[in-house]
C-alpha cells in the first residue's frame, strides 16, 4: 500500500513537471516573433535615416544671385597667386602670402549686397569651399576689402549694413598643380543652407 502511494506521488510530480516545461516552451515562441518585429523596425528606421542628396544649383561669375530679403551675391573673379593684395593698396596695407612650399592661394572674390533690414556680420552670409578634379576638397578663410579696397580687414568684426555692398575674398591654399594642370575646378558656395556650384574651369 505504501509502495502504491509513493508511486502515485512520483507520477503526479512528473506530470506537474511536464506541464511546467510545456508552458515554458509555449512562452518562448512569442518572444522570438517579437524579436523579429524589432529587427524589421530597426531596418525600416535605417532606411528612413539615409542621408539626403542635396540639390546643387548653378551660379555664374558676373551674374547676381538674388536671395529675397537676404542678399544679392555676385562672384567677381577667381584668381591664383602666391600673394593676395587689396585691389587699390594704400601706402600701408594688409596682404596674404602663402608661405607653404609648392602651394598658392586661390582667391574667390564675391560681392555681397545685404538685403536685410539691419547689419549682419560679413562672415555669416556665405561659406565657400573648392573642389578640384571632382574629388579633392579645400576649405577657405575669408577677408573683406576695407577703405574702398585700400586694405583688408577681418570679416568676423565687419558688418554689412542694409543695402550696402561688401567685397569678400575667400582664400584656399592649394598645390601649384591645381593652377597649372587644367583639370576640373569649381567653387561651392553655401547660402542659407542651399549649395551653389560655380564652374571655374
Amino acid at each position: 500500500m505504501k509502495k502504491l502511494g509513493l508511486l502515485l506521488l512520483v507520477s503526479i510530480f512528473l506530470v506537474a513537471c511536464g506541464q511546467s516545461d510545456k508552458s515554458n516552451n509555449s512562452n518562448s515562441s512569442p518572444k522570438e516573433s517579437v524579436g523579429e518585429g524589432a529587427e524589421e523596425e530597426v531596418k525600416s528606421t535605417e532606411k528612413e535615416t539615409e542621408p539626403e542628396v542635396k540639390e546643387v544649383l548653378t551660379i555664374v561669375k558676373g551674374e547676381a544671385l538674388v536671395i529675397d530679403d537676404y542678399a544679392e551675391i555676385t562672384i567677381n573673379n577667381n584668381v591664383f597667386g602666391k600673394q593676395i593684395t587689396p585691389p587699390n593698396p594704400s601706402s600701408m596695407y594688409t596682404y596674404y602670402k602663402n608661405e607653404e612650399a609648392g602651394e598658392v592661394y586661390l582667391d574667390t572674390i564675391i560681392a555681397i549686397k545685404s538685403l536685410l533690414t539691419s547689419g549682419q556680420s560679413s562672415d555669416e552670409f556665405v561659406d565657400v569651399k573648392i573642389i578640384y578634379d571632382e574629388k579633392y576638397e579645400y576649405q577657405t578663410f575669408s577677408t573683406i576689402e576695407d577703405q574702398g579696397g585700400a586694405d583688408f580687414t577681418y570679416t568676423n568684426i565687419t558688418s554689412i549694413e542694409p543695402l550696402k555692398i561688401g567685397t569678400l575674398h575667400f582664400l584656399a591654399s592649394v598645390p601649384e598643380q591645381v593652377e597649372q594642370d587644367g583639370k576640373p575646378l569649381k567653387a561651392i558656395i553655401t547660402v542659407k543652407g542651399k549649395m551653389y556650384e560655380q564652374i571655374i574651369r
